[in-house]
């Protein structure tokens, strides 16, 4: 990575005029294949660079993007940033971090980059990628078609600021998904998918598209069910859904806003005894793991929820200064829900008897305000242990505060391949629409 035009550019910006200055160099590598059918569908290769200027002037604030960092023309684009920035309004809460609030230090390697990425031979990625193909049987008449895709990407960046703040980080991401489709009875055409994705190449699962067959194929004969309250579990794949809203709620944009459901929260209980979100943003190998943000705020430990209580706001500079707060990080980075319970799915399924498990959702959303929320979901409905069919048009509705005061059971079963680690969930007398 190319640092010393980095720190050419802070230097241009301030000689230039601006009072602060950050600037941000990303390098990014992507490759994928697609494969249809068992066919070489689409294969795409990029490497591309840009850099993000961040002015500082007279009171004002205004963010730029270029890829264009041959010296002399960067030199002009930068000087007319700053003509153009004071232009602007005067926002006196736009401002860089203290230097005490920035990470600082030699730290350990998180473990982010695959040494090999370079390495790693495009043969090689077709290869992996036509074994996960051959994993079915072609033969099988219910299969329309059958969509793999491989993709992997690394970014590479480097953020400088006129407050003193140095950091570099490198972070790879190798991904494989399947998406499967079958002839259902009339005209139905049902589909299911799975993924899988990893920082390391060598650590992707086979096994992706078999998965995906199999789960289509349970998607078959799917009926509707009466309205009504039903436990719910939510799988381990559709999980977050529960908890996305409350990142959303605690994020200083929906606070400063008055946006939020969790406005005036902090420090008051408003969920269940059960619920500890924790952000763990230091696990080695896990994705996600940082020791900064994009302001260079350092991460650190902390409590989301701790036994229902709301201990944390997600604060940027900017919107700290707006609220007089300090700031947090702009966002989560590896939450956890800790500690996790000794039920996998299976033994949910079997102790709750009879409900709904929720594996997908199709559209729907929440309203940030309320916290109330409606989703088309698509899963199964099972009864004395044992899942029955599949269900179809059905919304989930309610309310997030009021579905985590059901919380039943908090699962052991993260995915390992998500950066959200959220095990399956059981939410008892949930409501669901249907016929």
């Amino acid at each position: 990575m190319n640092r010393q035009i980095a720190e050419k550019a802070l230097e241009m910006a301030l000689s230039s005029g601006a009072d602060k200055a950050r600037i941000t160099l990303n390098e990014d590598t992507m490759s994928s294949f697609s494969i249809l059918d068992g066919c070489l569908d689409r294969l795409q290769s990029s490497v591309g660079s840009s850099m993000f200027i961040q002015i500082f002037t007279q009171g004002r604030y205004g963010s730029f993007s270029t890829n264009r960092t041959e010296e002399k023309e960067l030199r002009r684009f930068i000087i007319e940033a700053i003509a153009s920035t004071k232009l602007l309004a005067p926002d006196p809460c736009r401002d860089l971090p203290k230097q005490d609030e920035y990470f600082c230090g030699k730290a350990e390697d998180l473990l982010q980059e695959d040494k090999k990425y370079n390495s790693i031979s495009p043969q090689s990625k077709k290869d992996f990628i036509f074994s996960i193909t051959h994993e079915i049987e072609r033969t099988d008449k219910r299969l329309i078609s059958v969509t793999n895709e491989y993709e992997d990407g690394k970014n590479d960046a480097y953020i400088v600021d006129s407050n003193g703040f140095r950091g570099e980080s490198s972070q790879t991401l190798f991904s494989v998904s399947s998406e499967c489709t079958v002839k259902g009875k009339g005209d139905a055409r049902p589909q299911n998918y799975w993924y899988d994705s990893s920082i390391f190449f060598d650590s992707l699962d086979k096994g992706c598209c078999q998965k995906a067959f199999d789960r289509t194929l349970m998607m078959l004969g799917s009926k509707k069910i009466r309205s009504g309250k039903y436990p719910v579990i939510l799988e381990n794949t559709v999980s977050s859904k529960a908890v996305a809203s409350i990142f959303t709620a605690l994020g200083g944009a929906s606070i400063q806003q008055k946006n939020s459901f969790l406005l005036d929260s902090m420090g008051k209980k408003k969920f269940s005894d059960k619920l500890t979100i924790i952000d763990t943003p230091m696990i080695k190998g896990m994705m996600g793991s940082r020791y900064f943000d994009s302001e260079g705020l350092a991460t650190q430990n902390r409590n989301i929820i701790s036994e229902g209580v709301v201990s944390t706001y997600f604060l940027s500079t900017y919107f700290a200064n707006k609220l007089a707060c300090k700031p947090t990080v702009e966002s989560v980075s590896v939450p956890s829900l800790l500690p996790y319970g000794e039920k996998d799915q299976a033994s949910m399924i079997k102790s709750l008897g009879k409900g709904i498990l929720i594996t997908g959702f199709n559209g729907g959303n929440t309203n940030g305000a309320t916290g109330d929320f409606s989703f088309g979901i698509e899963g199964f409905y099972f009864e004395n242990g044992i899942i029955s069919h599949p269900i179809r048009e059905m919304n989930l509705t309610g309310n997030i505060i009021s579905l985590w005061d059901n919380i039943i059971h908090i699962g052991n079963d993260p995915r390992e391949c998500a950066r959200w680690r959220i095990p399956t969930l059981a939410f008892a007398d949930v409501d669901l629409s249907g016929i």
